[in-house]
C-alpha cells in the first residue's frame, strides 16, 4: 500500500464547515471489533467502512477507547478492487489525519499517512479484544462473548439435537436474557411441540406450493412438515422476544425458518430467512 492515501468524501463544504472543526488533527486508530466492508449509499456512491477500538489524538493527546465505525467514500474502481479491505485490517494500528466533529466524538478522515508498530495504550485495547469473556450458566455451563458480533452463546442439547443458544449483550440486561433463555430451554418439550405445530400451521400451505416438477403429486402434510423441521439456533432477548432457526429439510431450496414469539409466550410469527 503506498501512503499518504487521500480519502474523498461526498459531503459538501458547508456540510464539512458545519459538522467538523476546521483544522485537521493527526490520530492513531487501533482497528479491529470486525471486517471492513463496502456497501452503497442509497443509489449514490460506495462507501467503505472499517471497525476501531479506540485512538489517541495526536494534536490535543486525547485518547478514546470503544468500538465504533468510520465510512468513508469509494469510487467504482475502488470498490471493484475492494480497496475498503485492503486499506485497513484488523490488529494493525494507522497514522491518520481528520477533521475532529464539532459535537461529541469522530472525525471526518481525509488521509491514511501510514502503520504505526508500538502503542502501548491501543495494543492494550487489542489484547483486551482478544481476551475470552464468559458468563456462567447452571443449565449450560459457560457462554462466551463474541466480540465482534456483540452476543454470548453456547452449545445446548434440545431433545437429543445440538444446537446453538444465544442472546446479544447488553451489560444491564445480560442477567435477564441468561434467566429468559434458560426458563425457554427448560421446558424445551412443550416448547418443541409449540413451535412445531405452529410452523406446520403457517407454513405447511407453502411448502406445497414449493414442490418442484418432479414431487408435485407428494403432498406435503402438516405430520410431514413438523416432523421435517431441524432446529438449528434459539436467540433470546431480555424482553422475552425470541427466534428458533429451523432447518428446512429441502422443502424451501435450503431458506432457513425463523419462527418468533414475544414476552416468552407462544409463538405468533413465522417466515423463511436466508
Amino acid at each position: 500500500m503506498n501512503y499518504p492515501y487521500r480519502f474523498r468524501t461526498r459531503l459538501q463544504p458547508e456540510e464539512l464547515k458545519e459538522r467538523f472543526e476546521e483544522t485537521p488533527h493527526e490520530y492513531i486508530i487501533m482497528v479491529g471489533g470486525g471486517s471492513p466492508y463496502g456497501s452503497r449509499v442509497g443509489q449514490g456512491s460506495w462507501t467503505g467502512t472499517v471497525y476501531y477500538l479506540g485512538y489517541i489524538d495526536l494534536t490535543d493527546g486525547r485518547r478514546v477507547e470503544g468500538k465504533r465505525i468510520f465510512s468513508w467514500t469509494l469510487t467504482d474502481a475502488e470498490f471493484d478492487e475492494r480497496l475498503y479491505a485492503q486499506l485497513f485490517q484488523e490488529g494493525i494500528k494507522y497514522r491518520i489525519r481528520a477533521l475532529p466533529v464539532k459535537k461529541g466524538d469522530g472525525f471526518c478522515v481525509l488521509e491514511l499517512l501510514g502503520t504505526v508498530r508500538k502503542m502501548p495504550y491501543l495494543d492494550g485495547l487489542w489484547k483486551e479484544y482478544l481476551t475470552p469473556v464468559y458468563m456462567h450458566s447452571e443449565l449450560f455451563g459457560e457462554l462466551e462473548l463474541n466480540k465482534r458480533y456483540e452476543y454470548f452463546s453456547c452449545r445446548f442439547s434440545w431433545l437429543g439435537t445440538d444446537i446453538e443458544v444465544s442472546f446479544n449483550t447488553d451489560e444491564e440486561e445480560n442477567e435477564k436474557c441468561l434467566a429468559n433463555l434458560e426458563n425457554f430451554c427448560r421446558d424445551c418439550e412443550r416448547r418443541d411441540s409449540e413451535i412445531r405445530d405452529y410452523a406446520a400451521q403457517e407454513l405447511t400451505y407453502l411448502a406445497n406450493e414449493w414442490r418442484d416438477d418432479d414431487h408435485l403429486d407428494e403432498t406435503i402434510t402438516e405430520e410431514d412438515f413438523k416432523r421435517r423441521l431441524k432446529i438449528s439456533s434459539i436467540e433470546m432477548s431480555a424482553d422475552g422476544y425470541y427466534t428458533v432457526w429451523f432447518d428446512d429439510d429441502g422443502m424451501f431450496a435450503g431458506h432457513s425458518i425463523q419462527v418468533c414469539g414475544h414476552d416468552m409466550g407462544a409463538p405468533d410469527y413465522a417466515e423463511l430467512a436466508g
